[in-house]
């Protein structure tokens, strides 16, 4: 990124320059001890997939608060450096971000026994939220730190590989998340294997997506149709985002496939009837929306305007934070 090709050569001097000790020490808390062994239940009642049970998801979400607590602190630090106007403050936010993430790099974090399929799931969400989040601050990185990082990532995403590929598995939403992981490590870690495969995941999402917009995997949930069009808008959208950074139109595969399924879940959540005619029943209410992927679309086509809910222009852990920094770091990005 030419707007930050200094930042990484000045880190350590100006760090030490602005930065006493006992205040980076206040400023950034240590990291709770990092999760090899991942065992989270599913929350669903049924096979379908189509009803939560309050029971299983409330143990389903206690067993992710780590998870969910370490990524929320690594995205807030990475979107710091980037917001944040003086370079101490940038680097001091950096150093943080990268301080956890080497910390859980260091003890192999996700890379023990995966209890059940959620927690495979579970891996892979959180490989495309931290990858992202490094992609923010690898500028930052000091050779050592890439050295310790960047291979983890790789043996990371490699671990979430396994379980994708066997066959049986559902390539439906979770397919499409795990091309934004893979995507994301290829331009982290410079690998041309893991971006290839994210880009082929990414052909398979544009195939997928109807000539209505559509989601036929997705539209076989019943009354959570449209909430699963929503959550698929996150990946579809975030790997169109992330083949623009490196240099190809993801997002125009298969005749502007994102565009379609972007415009038709815009319309299904400003009026859910829309899917309620689609999915061939009423759809719940309200509807999850999720966070960012309308903004994250704005950066693929600036002259498209979405009436969407507010909550789509705030970020989410999984897309790395803030849409908005990833949008710009993006837009700036070169190896």
């Amino acid at each position: 990124m030419a707007y930050m090709s200094d930042r990484a050569s000045l880190r350590a001097s100006l760090f030490l320059l602005t930065c006493c000790v006992a205040t980076c020490a206040t400023a950034c808390p240590v990291p709770p001890p990092a999760m090899r062994d991942i065992d989270i239940p599913r929350f669903y009642g049924d096979a379908a997939g189509t009803i939560v049970d309050p029971k299983l998801k409330a143990a389903h979400d206690a067993a992710q608060n780590t998870l969910t607590a370490f990524l929320r602190e690594v995205t807030s630090n990475a979107d710091k450096a980037i917001k944040r106007t003086k370079p101490a403050d940038q680097l001091a936010a950096a150093d943080c971000a990268l301080s956890w993430i080497m910390a859980w790099a260091k003890a192999d974090a996700w890379l023990g026994t995966m209890a059940q399929q959620q927690a495979e799931y579970q891996r892979k969400w959180d490989l495309a939220g931290v990858a992202l989040a490094y992609l923010k601050v690898r500028t930052f990185a000091s050779p050592e730190q890439r050295a310790v990082i960047e291979p983890w990532l790789i043996r990371f995403a490699d671990a979430t590989v396994k379980f994708f590929d066997n066959p049986e598995r559902k390539r439906n939403n979770h397919w499409y998340w795990q091309g934004v992981g893979l995507a994301a490590v290829g331009l982290a870690a410079d690998s041309k294997p893991h971006w290839a495969r994210a880009k082929g995941i990414m052909a398979d999402a544009a195939r997928d997506i109807g000539a209505d917009g559509t989601l036929p995997m997705e539209l076989e949930r019943g009354a959570r149709a449209l909430h699963y069009h929503a959550f698929s808008c996150m990946p579809v959208v975030a790997l169109a985002a992330l083949g623009k950074a490196g240099g190809e139109d993801w997002a125009g595969l298969n005749n502007n496939a994102v565009d379609r399924l972007v415009l038709v879940t815009a319309k299904g959540l400003a009026d859910p009837t829309v899917f309620d005619r689609l999915a061939g029943v009423a759809q719940e209410r309200p509807v999850n929306a999720f966070g960012g992927w309308a903004q994250l679309y704005s950066s693929l086509r600036p002259g498209v305007m979405l009436t969407v809910p507010a909550e789509l222009r705030d970020g989410h852990r999984w897309l790395g934070g803030d849409v908005a920094v990833l949008a710009k770091v993006l837009a700036n990005w070169r190896n």
